[in-house]
């Protein structure tokens, strides 16, 4: 598998943002940068601290170039620099005693974990303090497992996606997080009720005759209840 990725690597389009490259599978059509720079120096050194206690400790980049900074000619503002162009890495193998196990790294490294157990994966993902996204690849004859994780995941993470990588939803689906990963939910509607107290107006039906009536006169009198 960390082969397969790190092949897959080496063949992504990295620059800046603005780069366009031709696409040799769509007929002469373009691609942008798929891997752009990080936000600054800082970061930068995150990777390189991260990529360093890895390979200390016994893992390899399985990639050419992994972890490299991308030299250049172009200057410009700290957030498009290539100085903070990174080449990903492919890092394999990774050991829980390694940093980049428990972190969340924000970053072009790709931590490849062998296990042999299901049961592994689902004491990391309990034991671990990031909540945010999780993506389970599986085939069809491996259902009933993936069915286990999403049922196992359902409360730890605050995304579970089938067959695909993390990523933004669109604004009308939920977005949100567990653990040191994020609180609360933001989506158009979750968003609004983030910021909104809720208010009952309430009547008993049945001991007065005319209640429902001068409940339906009043709704249609007040601003506040007409949303209703």
């Amino acid at each position: 598998v960390s082969k397969m990725l790190a092949s897959r690597v080496e063949n992504m389009n990295i620059g800046l943002p603005w780069d366009m490259y031709n696409d040799t599978n769509a007929q002469g059509s373009s691609l942008y940068s798929q891997i752009t720079p990080l936000p600054n120096e800082g970061r930068i050194k995150f990777m390189q601290d991260l990529i360093k206690d890895a390979t200390s400790k016994g893992a390899k980049i399985m990639n050419q170039n992994g972890g490299n900074i991308v030299s250049s000619s172009y200057k410009g503002n700290d957030a498009y620099s290539t100085e903070n162009l990174m080449v990903p890495a492919v890092l394999f193998p990774i050991t829980s005693g390694m940093e980049i196990y428990k972190e969340e790294q924000f970053g072009p490294l790709v931590p490849v974990v062998e296990y042999d157990d299901l049961s592994e994966v689902l004491n990391y993902a309990t034991e671990g303090i990031y909540g945010q996204q999780v993506s389970i690849f599986t085939h069809g004859r491996d259902t009933d497992d993936a069915a286990v994780l999403v049922d196992a995941f359902s409360p730890l993470f605050g995304k579970i996606n089938i067959n695909s990588q993390c990523g933004r939803s669109p604004d009308n689906v939920p977005f949100t997080a567990r653990k040191n990963s994020g609180l609360g939910v933001m989506s158009i509607e979750d968003a609004l009720k983030e910021f909104s107290i809720p208010t009952v107006v309430s009547f008993k039906d049945g001991k007065d005759a005319n209640i429902s009536k001068t409940v339906d006169t009043i709704q249609k009198k007040s601003n506040f209840m007409a949303s209703l």
